[in-house]
């Protein structure tokens, strides 16, 4: 209990040709950790087929936990491993249906062989910006895993239709249609009617038609340019059947007229929206629809924030986040940046555009409706929680993708933080965890130190995993942990400071992982691991760190003696092909050795 060091299995699609027999199958990966000094390792799953290895269940008890006395955890599929991993943050039904099925059989089959934890990365689909040049199905889901068509029908959640068309929930057809219909009699000469006489209109009734939304469903129309076209169609057809242009009509054909127009705004204005509630649950491609699902979930949220507590918790934890990163007071941040704390809603054009502000609250949501399904779905969504008995599930920040690397739809622990703190308070215990990876961190420009400090104070008993390496900002590397670097000495003041808010003080297991590169980065790295848990251990501060954590003590690998015996035996490296003493490179002894071929021997021996 405490603090489990462990290794990386490595993935057999990414690895070396001649490594590849060692990561055939979970069994094998299981056995990486033999030789590296720890009795953990994490198995890097590359397909749900690797469950499929016969006698799996049996050989990782006998043979994994009994007999080597090894444990391990599962770090789920993932885009880095060239797989399509579960979006479980996804809205397009194909890919809920698809997450959530796979999700369950990887707690199941992960349970079954005894992993002590599943983790995945918190979100890997599509950026949200990216969204409108990616064509999509128009199938859609709801936060719930319900059709979003259905939910727009629901009694409880038609308000969601009149605020599209009306920016308002209590908002009516007939107001729009008064509208419209008052423009075209105020003008003067009944020729063709402007859109912008039909928004005065709307300004003087509060009429603030969503029209972010609608442009997407109606071909990159406002909805006050529908409103005029249909308008002007009905007087054109109207003229075209008298022969004759209004201003020649008599008192009663303009009179029939009029009752035309304003019948054909009516009917428009219902096939609209039908229209709307077709197309969110319709087979067809569209650009992006997945956007018209976050725009319905967030203001969905925002109205029920009561009873959907991850809107205003991440919402006001993202605008946290950027004004302390940007070294700003929360007032100086939001007035820089145009906003209020008064007007957090996607109805603030200022607001909805900073989509890195609200789109992870909509994400989360997601996610949570995965781990609890509704009871009128549960025969289509099986409860993956029924396999997280004795067993963590983790969220990871993925890896940043260059050029959008703040656009990840929810890749801040800090951020998914809430989320799990929220499932635990739901479920009654501490089963989902956060799990941290600086590397992965820094790629996505988040400052670990900085994520640390906003925690709560007990928050780091919620960070359960750690993926241990240099922590380099381009993402992946995997590189080795030096003894006596400064990386060593930065991973210990950031695990130091997540002690201090509870990580790995309550007797729990906590995880640090060191995630491999390739098989010549293991040495050094474990025994960098090993003198900072001894010295988190101690709780022994950043600053009073002893010469023994950086490999200084006598007897130890690195330490002072030995790098003396380096120096001199390198001291006249620059010298090298410019004199003629061999001696001076071998010594007698390594001399006699090189030419009975044993220098290679004598090498690995010479400083033991």
């Amino acid at each position: 209990m405490g603090y489990v060091l462990g290794v990386s299995s490595g993935a057999f699609g990414v690895t070396g040709a001649e490594e590849r027999p060692q990561l055939a199958g979970l069994l094998k990966k299981a056995q990486t950790s033999i030789t590296k000094g720890v009795n953990f390792v994490q198995l890097d799953l590359e397909s749900l087929s690797e469950f499929e290895e016969p006698e799996l269940e049996k050989n990782m008890k006998n043979n994994i936990k009994d007999k080597l006395g090894i444990d391990f955890g599962i770090h789920s599929e993932t885009k880095a491993f060239g797989v399509e991993a579960a979006e479980l943050d996804s809205a397009i039904k194909m890919e809920y249906d698809r997450s959530h099925k796979r999700i369950v059989e990887i707690l199941k089959h992960s349970k079954q062989i005894g992993s002590k934890y599943v983790l995945i990365h918190s979100s890997e689909s599509e950026p949200f910006p990216l969204l409108e040049r990616t064509l999509q199905s128009c199938d859609l889901m709801d936060v719930d895993g319900g059709k979003l068509g259905d939910f727009l029908n629901k009694d409880e959640n038609k308000w969601l239709i009149n605020w599209v068309f009306t920016g308002r929930e209590d908002g009516k057809n007939e107001e729009i249609v008064e509208c419209a219909f008052n423009a075209w009699v105020a003008k003067e000469k009944k020729e063709e009617i402007k859109s912008e006489e039909i928004e005065n209109e709307f300004k003087k009734k509060n009429i603030r038609p969503r029209d972010f939304i609608f442009m997407e469903v109606w071909g990159g129309s406002r909805l006050s340019e529908s409103l005029r076209r249909r308008i002007d169609d009905e007087r054109e057809y109207i003229e075209r059947t008298l022969t004759k242009k209004y201003s020649e009509f008599s008192a009663e054909q303009k009179e029939s007229m009029n009752m035309r127009i304003k019948m054909g705004l009516e009917t428009m204005l219902k096939d609209h929206q039908s229209y709307l509630v077709q197309f969110v649950q319709s087979k067809g491609l569209h650009y992006g629809p997945e956007r018209l699902a976050y725009y319905l979930m967030a203001k969905w949220m925002e109205k029920n924030k009561d009873r959907e507590p991850l809107w205003e918790k991440i919402v006001n934890a993202s605008i946290k986040f950027f004004a302390r990163r940007d070294m700003k007071s929360l007032e100086e941040w939001m007035r820089s940046n145009e906003i209020s704390l008064g007007n957090l809603s996607i109805d603030d054009d200022k607001f909805r555009l900073m989509h890195q502000l609200w789109v992870p609250a909509v994400s989360a949501r997601y996610i949570y409706g995965h781990f609890f399904p509704k009871k009128e779905y549960e025969d289509q969504y099986k409860d993956p929680k029924k396999s997280l008995d004795g067993m963590i599930f983790a969220f990871e920040s993925p890896m940043g993708g260059r050029g959008i690397e703040e656009w990840l739809r929810l890749g801040n622990p800090y951020l998914y933080y809430f989320l799990v703190e929220e499932a635990n308070q739901k479920v009654g215990n501490e089963v989902f965890a956060v799990a941290m990876d600086f590397e992965h961190m820094l790629s996505l420009r988040v400052d670990p130190s900085l994520v640390i400090d906003l925690l709560p104070e007990n928050g780091g008993k919620n960070v359960r995993v750690i993926h241990a390496g240099w922590p380099t900002t381009l993402a992946p590397s995997h590189l080795p942990i030096e003894i006596g670097s400064n990386q060593q000495r930065y991973l210990y003041e950031m695990y130091f400071k997540l002690r201090q808010k509870g990580f790995g003080k309550d007797g729990k297991d906590y995880f640090i992982v060191f995630e491999r590169g390739g098989p010549e980065t293991f040495q050094q790295s474990i025994v960098s691991l090993k003198l900072i848990v001894k010295f988190l251990d101690k709780d022994t501060p950043p600053d009073k760190l002893p010469a023994e954590f950086f490999g200084l003590d006598i007897g130890q690998m690195a330490s002072s003696e030995r790098q003396k015996v380096a120096i001199r035996e390198h001291a006249y490296d620059p010298l090298k092909g410019l004199i003629s003493v061999p001696e001076e490179e071998h010594g007698f002894l390594g001399k006699a050795a090189i030419e009975k071929g044993k220098g290679e021997e004598w090498r690995k021996e010479k400083y033991k």
